[in-house]
């Protein structure tokens, strides 16, 4: 909750990223509050308000997954919506004459999109969904100490180009709408 909150104005991928590993977290706990208070909140040098806030917080969470139907597998509606936007804005950035670059950026991604597509055998919703989950499935691999084919390090390089330039127009939009649409 601490993190996620000055993520998601900071940097909107690595929001979503910090909430797809909550959302693992709270699978590993099996959905037990009192686990997850005494193996990660207490471990917080913070206030008693702020613990408190953070229970509330996972207990939100794992109610919204249970709710969702994704206590075993999948994304909260939340985060799915905001790949949704990620996704339109990437769209539309697409069909701006002015967006040379971010162009440019795709285009060296989208042979490694569709790769990526094609092992994840329909499971993603769009090409940012697709770049997001190589991008957490390296984070996955990097935790677990395995080793990442050159092939695959250079893939998930095209996905960071794009998303980190994807990201920083998301901001830009939140902070300037006139701009865009």
């Amino acid at each position: 909750m601490l993190i996620s909150s000055e993520l998601k104005q900071t940097n909107i991928a690595e929001y979503i990223l910090y909430m797809w590993q909550t959302e693992a977290i709270i699978r590993a706990f099996n959905f037990d509050i009192e686990k997850i208070k005494s193996e990660i909140i207490e471990k917080y040098e913070v206030s008693d308000d702020v613990k408190e806030n953070l229970i509330s917080w996972y207990k939100s969470l794992s109610q919204m997954a249970e709710l969702e139907n994704v206590k075993k597998s999948g994304h909260l509606q939340i985060l799915r919506n905001i790949v949704n936007d990620l996704n339109d804005l990437h769209l539309w950035l697409l069909n701006q004459s002015t967006e040379i670059q971010y162009k440019q950026t795709f285009d060296i991604a989208l042979p490694h999109i569709k790769a990526l597509e094609e092992k994840m055998q329909g499971t993603e919703e769009n090409d940012i969904d697709v770049c997001l989950n190589g991008l957490y499935a390296l984070m996955l691999l990097k935790m677990q100490k395995k080793e990442i084919s050159s092939d695959t390090q250079t893939a998930i390089e095209t996905f960071r180009k794009l998303i980190a330039l994807l990201s920083a127009k998301y901001k830009d939009r939140e902070e300037h709408p006139e701009k865009y649409y």
